[in-house]
């Protein structure tokens, strides 16, 4: 018994031993998963992260400095707020990072900077310092909370006077062009003498007009370094514009034509872009000038790193040259296109009225030079005027039925409409009536696109016979075309409607108070030219009212997630068209896409009083004309994913 007893406790003692053995390899598990847990991930060496910091440092002085970012995703207020999130992340990681952030940190936006040693940004660092001034408001400024906060004059100065490593001062000037002065009084509003100049001042924008001679130029050198955005209002002297190109090319990004004076010759695009001046050019908006396709072919050859272009064309002959170029070729698909326009049989008679007496009012005021006027709003008064004569027909217009009858008949022998008329401005191609607009001696040279357009060398004949006009715009379309599909750094397009005629309303829809219809073969032919832009990532469309075409180059390129599109109305008071439903459509056939706004231009008339003007038997008043017009803007539909 005492031997079994003693074998049993033995049996037990090795059972507890394995037992703890047991635990003491649960034990040694456990503590070897702590010890994976809680191992510390190996970190960079000190000085490593310095010069990290260090390199991250030279990245936000440089954003910083930016005083106008071109970019599809970030606009300037956006960028800054991008900019300052990181830098406030990067400080508050430890006490190293901050103290090397705050030693390298040496670009001052509005002042933001302390002698604390709690500031990142400290006053004895500064060494750039950038200001915002507002030309229309006459003030310096500062955003707090989204708000203009006007920053006194002589504490500028003062602040100025205590920056003892101050070395350079950017200055990001906005809406030179909509203010009375379009000069660079507002140096003269602070003293910043201690710096040197040229070489110390940078500014965002300076403006070229009529009133810029070789002295004001020549000042203009002398005080400025750098430029970012030119802006050219009514120049009509190309040495001033060769010679400020040639002086700031390296620093101007930014190319605005606001207008041309219609008494001078063509803009000197192609002059400008031998120069190479143009080769840094990466964002352009032009308005307010006859612009033909080689014109635009030339500034996308011209300027290969750019990213931004917007101008405006008369849609109206757009559609007209595109229809014509492939009339002959109805077997060709691809290439042909048609758009079918109704007139109604009153329009027709209203329309000769119109014409004749505008002609009449125009011989009588004498209202040739007329044109070079700028309101601001891109909408020039003889825009407004011509494009109002082209509105919808009046109600106080009567007619007989045998009048009537004779139209419905004309009407019935063109109602597939595959023709429309053509606007007989200069925009896309230069009419032969307007030949001696290019006489003049200022910009009289060899440059083939400063003269009308051409064609086997028998200039004379251009314009009288129509089948010379329709091939030299194939020719042009094709090369455009050709351009654009090559062109691999443009990132936003902008088209809009602008005609000396009729305004930026098409002369269509002024008299149709509708969108347009737009057949199966101009969209592929425009939309395809659109969808070729392998780069493209924004599209916008002014005056064009259809959304046949973002709803085809949305289907083709889907690499293209933002769009804009605005139709523009002349409106008597009969225009009801909405067409939300079929936009959203548009978004749920294309998930790619991130922004889309639908917005509605709409130039209205009170039209009793139209009809009165008409009636009325003294001479017509084209003042009177412009002052009913009333604009204002509709946003049907605004999407924006969100990420």
């Amino acid at each position: 018994m005492d031997n079994n007893n003693n074998n049993n406790n033995n049996n037990n003692n090795n059972n507890n031993n394995n037992n703890n053995n047991n635990n003491n390899n649960n034990n040694n598990n456990n503590n070897n998963n702590n010890n994976n847990n809680n191992k510390i991930i190996p970190t960079l060496p000190g000085y490593l992260q310095k010069e990290i910091i260090k390199i991250l440092c030279e990245f936000i002085n440089e954003k910083n400095r930016v005083i106008e970012p071109i970019t599809v995703e970030f606009d300037y207020r956006s960028h800054e707020d991008t900019i300052k999130e990181l830098t406030i992340k990067l400080s508050l990681v430890c006490k190293s990072w901050f103290k090397t952030l705050s030693e390298n940190l040496y670009v001052s936006v509005d002042f933001n900077y302390s002698s604390s040693e709690y500031s990142i940004n400290k006053r004895e660092n500064m060494q750039i310092l950038k200001l915002h001034f507002n030309h229309p408001s006459n003030y310096y400024y500062k955003m707090i909370k989204g708000i203009e906060t006007p920053i006194e004059n002589q504490e500028i100065t003062d602040r100025i006077s205590t920056m003892d490593q101050l070395e350079s001062i950017i200055f990001r000037n906005i809406n030179i062009n909509s203010s009375e002065s379009h000069e660079l009084n507002f140096l003269n509003l602070i003293d910043c003498n201690s710096i040197d100049r040229p070489g110390g001042l940078e500014v965002l924008e300076i403006e070229i007009n009529n009133e810029t001679d070789q002295e004001k130029l020549t000042n203009l050198k002398s005080t400025v370094s750098k430029v970012f955005s030119l802006i050219i209002n009514n120049c009509s002297s190309k040495d001033i514009l060769v010679e400020t190109l040639r002086h700031w090319n390296q620093s101007i990004k930014q190319f605005y034509v606001l207008s041309h004076p219609l008494s001078f010759s063509p803009f000197p695009w192609k002059s400008l872009s031998l120069t190479g001046y143009l080769s840094n050019i990466q964002y352009y908006e032009i308005y307010g000038i006859d612009l033909r396709i080689s014109n635009i072919s030339t500034l996308l050859k011209s300027s290969p790193n750019l990213k931004h272009l917007s101008f405006s064309i008369c849609l109206d002959k757009l559609v007209y040259f595109l229809n014509k170029i492939n009339e002959d070729n109805d077997d060709d698909d691809d290439n042909y296109i048609t758009i079918k326009l109704r007139k109604s049989p009153r329009y027709n008679i209203v329309e000769r009225i119109f014409r004749k007496q505008l002609k009449e009012a125009k011989k009588k005021e004498k209202l040739n030079g007329y044109y070079g006027s700028d309101e601001g709003d891109g909408i020039k008064k003889k825009e407004k005027l011509n494009g109002y004569y082209d509105s919808d027909e009046s109600d106080g217009m009567e007619f007989t039925d045998e009048e009537i009858e004779e139209e419905e008949e004309e009407e019935e022998e063109d109602d597939d409409c595959d023709n429309i008329s053509k606007c007989t401005c200069n925009s896309l191609i230069f009419s032969k009536s307007n030949i001696n607009y290019y006489n003049n001696n200022e910009f009289n040279d060899s440059m083939e696109d400063e003269k009308p357009n051409d064609e086997n060398g028998i200039p004379q004949e251009y314009g009288e016979n129509e089948s010379k006009e329709i091939r030299i715009f194939r020719n042009e379309w094709l090369h455009f075309r050709s351009v654009l599909e090559n062109h691999t750094s443009l990132e936003i397009l902008h088209i809009g409607q602008e005609c000396r005629e009729n305004g930026e309303v098409m002369e269509f829809s002024q008299r149709k108070q509708r969108s347009i219809k737009l057949s199966d073969r101009f969209i592929k032919e425009f939309g395809s030219t659109i969808s070729s832009i392998s780069s493209l990532r924004k599209f916008s469309m002014l005056g064009l009212n259809s959304d046949q075409i973002i709803r085809y180059i949305s289907s083709t390129n889907k690499t293209i997630t933002k769009y804009f599109h605005v139709e523009s109305i002349m409106d008597d008071g009969s225009y009801a068209h909405d067409d939300t439903s079929t936009i959203q459509t548009i978004l749920v056939d294309n998930p790619q896409i991130t922004d889309l706004k639908h917005t509605k231009f709409v130039f209205s008339v009170q039209k009793q009083i139209f009809n009165h003007l008409y009636e009325s038997a003294e001479p017509f008043n084209a003042n009177v004309l412009n002052d009913l017009l009333t604009f204002k803007e509709n946003v049907v539909f605004f999407y924006k994913k969100i990420k």
